[in-house]
């Protein structure tokens, strides 16, 4: 989080602005980066920007690098700990539309694709047999590979706070499509299991997956269209 702050305190103390915002919506360009809970099953640090159309259209790419978290709780339900080489990357492209719009503030609803792929070794854990709930692989240690491309609506505000910074709340659900495997296991038996409910990284084989979004995302306008004489 200090690298960004940097960031964002760099981009505030340059002098290389051609001239102020004070439009949300007029055409421009703007630099952010995504505040969201890192307890989600992949946890990842998002950055990305945002081209304001000049109307109520907008589109925005985002990326995602994967961040390693110590233990083993995701967003409240259990998740395998990742004790070593946990690597991430996603690509997020994105469509809004603004149906609520003011100088400084809008209302938009947005269209997320997104394309991931993870990689790590899980310490003491265990996974259900594909096309089982009842059989699980108990093991002391095992790669894990996951990749996902799926779609995510969200409904959202963005708001303008001075001449540049602006600030991003959204929430969303989606559906991916999702491929999922471990290997390489150490130690391991399969025995019965009664679950109650447990995490997407539990589950092997292809299947469809339910996504939850939600999160902050601040921004900078790097660049704006000047005023028409």
């Amino acid at each position: 989080m200090r690298y960004f702050s940097t960031i964002i305190l760099a981009l505030l103390a340059s002098t290389c602005w051609s001239q102020s915002s004070r439009n949300l919506f007029r055409e421009n360009i703007d630099a952010h980066v995504d505040i969201v809970p890192l307890r989600f099953p992949d946890p990842s640090v998002r950055f990305g920007s945002e081209y304001m159309l000049g109307g109520r259209w907008s589109v925005g790419l985002n990326l995602g690098v994967g961040v390693p978290i110590t233990g083993d709780a995701g967003l409240g339900f259990m998740e395998p700990r990742w004790e070593k080489d946990y690597r991430l990357i996603e690509a997020r492209p994105e469509v809004k539309f603004y149906w609520f719009k003011r100088e400084r503030i809008g209302w938009y609803m947005a269209a997320e694709g997104f394309v991931s792929k993870m990689n790590a070794s899980a310490g003491t854990s265990f996974h259900f047999l594909p096309d089982s709930d009842t059989l699980q692989i108990n093991f002391d240690q095992a790669d894990f590979q996951k990749t996902k491309i799926g779609m995510i609506g969200k409904l959202g505000g963005r708001f303008l706070l001075g001449q540049r910074i602006t600030l991003d709340f959204f929430s969303g659900l989606g559906l991916s499509k999702t491929k999922s495997s471990y290997n390489n296991y150490v130690n391991h038996i399969i025995k019965r299991s009664d679950p109650f409910f447990e995490g997407e990284n539990y589950t092997v084989g292809r299947r469809v997956t339910a996504h939850l979004s939600f999160g902050l995302r601040l921004g900078l306008i790097v660049w704006a269209k000047k005023h028409s004489d």
